[in-house]
């Protein structure tokens, strides 16, 4: 049959449809009667960073795909409150992972209107996943809308978060032929770590009427998750 004699259909992408489209398959990996938790844990990594740039990425992706200092200095006004600054500073317990100091109230930077700004080149950078768990941390990214709110990552979910995407999600992106193993008690606890925080940065965010359900969808697969890999682990791990 010729294409001409085709409707043509299109089949949409967008973020939100990525996390779900995860998430179903956690829960189908979830359904087998020997479920992996090692691929539950690498799909929930990818999960966990599409949130984290979906909170972040604002109504023009910059916050995103704009490249970061190397010292990761950030200076910046929210309102009528005086200028901060926020800088890069190291997490207990962590090798690489990585979050923001607190606020420190700064001069004002002296603008050179002279000077071409050095903007982004759009979508073709985007942040890393550790840039992103630092910046979903920190108020000048995440408090961009009404309503809208930073999240907390204690210091011991930093480090189970730093496991997954070095041992885990890293292993399986360079697999290299050998046998591995992985102690399922540390995937459960990073993939428990891991949805928790993405239900918490689905309601970080001011949600629009219309993606209400999409919304809503998501946080009921992601709690439907959560009590399923709990009581499977109760019986594997014991």
């Amino acid at each position: 049959m010729r294409e001409s004699e085709h409707e043509l259909r299109w089949e949409t992408i967008d973020n939100l449809n990525l996390i779900e489209n995860g998430l179903l398959h956690i829960r189908f990996e979830l359904s087998r009667d020997e479920p992996s938790f090692f691929r539950v844990a690498r799909e929930v990594h990818l999960i966990l960073y599409r949130a984290m740039i979906e909170a972040l990425k604002g109504s023009a992706n910059l916050a995103i795909t704009s490249r970061p200092s190397k010292l990761r200095e950030h200076e910046y006004q929210i309102g009528d409150e005086p200028c901060k600054e926020i800088h890069k500073q190291p997490v207990t317990g962590c090798n690489v992972a990585w979050r923001f100091s607190e606020p420190a109230q700064c001069e004002p930077p002296v603008i050179n209107y002279e000077l071409q700004p050095d903007l982004p080149k759009g979508d073709d950078y985007l942040i890393s996943f550790y840039d992103a768990l630092a910046m979903i941390q920190a108020d000048c990214f995440m408090k961009q809308t009404i309503n809208s709110k930073t999240v907390q990552v204690s210091d011991i979910d930093m480090q189970r978060l730093e496991w997954l995407h070095g041992e885990i999600r890293n292993e399986y992106e360079h697999f290299v032929p050998k046998s591995y193993i992985a102690p399922i008690y540390n995937l459960v606890e990073a993939t428990i770590v891991s949805l928790r925080l993405c239900k918490d940065l689905l309601e970080s965010q001011m949600v629009v009427p219309s993606l209400l359900p999409n919304y809503g969808r998501l946080k009921e697969l992601i709690g439907n998750s959560i009590q399923q890999i709990q009581q499977l682990s109760k019986s594997t791990v014991a």
